[in-house]
């Protein structure tokens, strides 16, 4: 295709020559008509050579990106791309994606919670919703509603320097330390626009690094401590651009077939980009979400568990990060699970169970299985922790039957 489009190039700057040669000879007889008619015609048939190619090119790009998206976005990028990554990667602090290609696992809920709880130990917290939904932006309470702008896409964008971009929303209610990027349905557009401006070359710069550029800036590392990104459950420019800019992955999955297939999908995507882009962020796990028990898995949910540690086992026991040069395993964080309960559903605007001063024994539940899950994660980014609440009350009142209790899960099979 290239070597196509190279020859009319070629064929068009040819013609070009021989015009301009033979417009300087003086004779202007019946000869040199004919002569610079044919030129002409060979000028004009290069010229529609040359848009014919180069439309095919631009048409099998875009066929690309919509038939094998994952080739499309796990391109090489230039070494001078990589290098800058790597030395902003240096001054870095922990950016946590919640990322999983299937919809619909609690990945804005687990984002807000887990926001909650670091807020709630100390942390300053900036939050990006880069999923077009926008869960999370309707999740949390802002400190001032009225005064809200979407800013996720200046970000994502990329074309504002990091101290232009509009400031992120300070939340409200009982959050002290967090801040947010909120999203709105436009995202997707703006997403779409970006991969068309990168694809006819109207973007010199590699759009998938835009987040990375944004988060490594000193106004943004010097005022927050962690950065979480809520991601779409797709692969899209929001999606690259997170991972680009990560340094872990946590993956939420509900325990069912489907969604247990989907992991394997997600895993294998979310490696091999990082491998093909020489990137570094570690996979901190798969955490089950949605759960009917926070201590007991039921008959469906513990099946789907099995098969999740033993195929991610055997799949990925001697993966290696290429960064570190150490195998790197994925693991179940089948001792963390996240209860589907009613507190943390339509929430909207309104304070999070786990600022609750007194907390009934269902917020109570609420605190505990955030309290863990975020006791871990600060583990894993090498942060101070807060001792777990391992006595707190579990309201969890089950009728239907359990099959096996979360600690002897935990303490069985690879993960």
């Amino acid at each position: 295709m290239l070597e196509e489009i190279a020859r009319a190039v070629l064929e068009v700057l040819t013609s070009v020559a021989n015009l301009v040669t033979l417009r300087q000879e003086p004779n202007g007889g019946p000869l040199y008509w004919l002569q610079l008619s044919a030129h002409g015609i060979v000028f004009f048939g290069a010229i529609f050579y040359a848009y014919y190619w180069g439309k095919r090119a631009f048409r099998e790009r875009i066929h690309q990106v919509l038939t094998d998206p994952d080739a499309f976005w796990t391109r090489r990028p230039a070494n001078n791309v990589v290098s800058k990554y790597v030395d902003r990667l240096e001054k870095t602090k922990p950016v946590l994606v919640i990322a999983n290609y299937k919809g619909g696992v609690g990945k804005s809920m687990i984002a807000a919670n887990l926001a909650a709880y670091f807020d709630k130990v100390g942390l300053r917290v900036l939050l990006i919703d880069y999923d077009y939904q926008g869960s999370l932006t309707d999740i949390v309470p802002y400190a001032d509603p009225n005064e809200l702008t979407f800013s996720a896409h200046e970000i994502l964008m990329g074309e504002r320097e990091p101290e232009r971009i509009t400031s992120p929303h300070p939340l409200g209610k009982s959050f002290q330390h967090t801040c947010i990027h909120p999203a709105e349905a436009g995202l997707s557009r703006i997403d779409s626009s970006l991969i068309y401006q990168w694809l006819t070359g109207a973007r010199k710069d590699d759009i998938r690094f835009n987040t990375q550029r944004y988060i490594s800036s000193p106004e943004i590392q010097k005022s927050f401590d962690i950065v979480i990104i809520d991601t779409p459950p797709r692969i899209c420019a929001a999606t690259a651009n997170a991972l680009c800019a990560a340094t872990h992955v946590l993956m939420p999955t509900i325990l069912d077939t489907v969604s247990s297939r989907a992991v394997f999908r997600s895993v294998e995507m979310f490696l091999a980009f990082r491998d093909k882009l020489h990137l570094s962020f570690r996979m901190l796990g798969v955490v089950p979400s949605k759960v009917e028990s926070r201590t007991r898995y039921n008959d469906r949910e513990s099946k789907a568990l099995a098969y999740l540690k033993d195929e991610l086992h055997w799949k990925y026991k001697d993966r290696v990060n290429q960064s570190t040069g150490k195998p790197e395993p994925i693991k179940v964080l089948s001792q963390l699970p996240i209860m589907h309960k009613v507190a943390l559903l339509h929430i909207e605007g309104d304070d999070l169970a786990i600022f609750d001063q007194s907390p009934t024994p269902n917020n109570a539940v609420i605190l505990d299985m955030f309290s863990r899950l975020g006791n871990h994660l600060l583990e894993e980014f090498g942060l101070k922790t807060k001792s777990s609440t391992d006595g707190e009350a579990d309201a969890d009142h089950r009728t239907t039957p359990t099959v096996i209790e979360i600690g002897a899960f935990a303490q069985s099979g690879a993960g």
